[in-house]
């Protein structure tokens, strides 16, 4: 169950970046050696195992990504807010 929601974070995560930097990312948590230190935080997952970041990551590799289209919403606030800077050569 938690490797599902892994997953699925992983997925939304390649949404919002480059899956490719993601996949970079989970691979350094891998190859990171383990460090222990005294906390009191809660330990959801004391020591994930190799094999499972290693099917998050096959996870990402495997999915299909096609680009998406550009966001029109985002491109209009840039060009409103570049409005004042585009009329400044038209000022009398």
């Amino acid at each position: 169950l938690l490797l599902l929601r892994e997953i699925r974070a992983d997925q939304w995560a390649a949404e919002q970046v480059d899956f490719l930097l993601l996949a970079e990312s989970l691979l350094m948590v891998v190859s990171a050696p383990l460090m222990h230190s005294e906390s009191f935080c809660a330990a959801f997952s004391c020591a994930a195992p190799k094999n499972r970041l290693e099917e998050r990551i096959e996870a990402l590799l495997a999915e299909t990504h096609l680009p998406q289209p550009p966001n029109w919403y985002s491109l209009m606030w840039l060009l409103l807010s570049l409005f004042p800077l585009i009329v400044v050569p038209f000022h009398q």
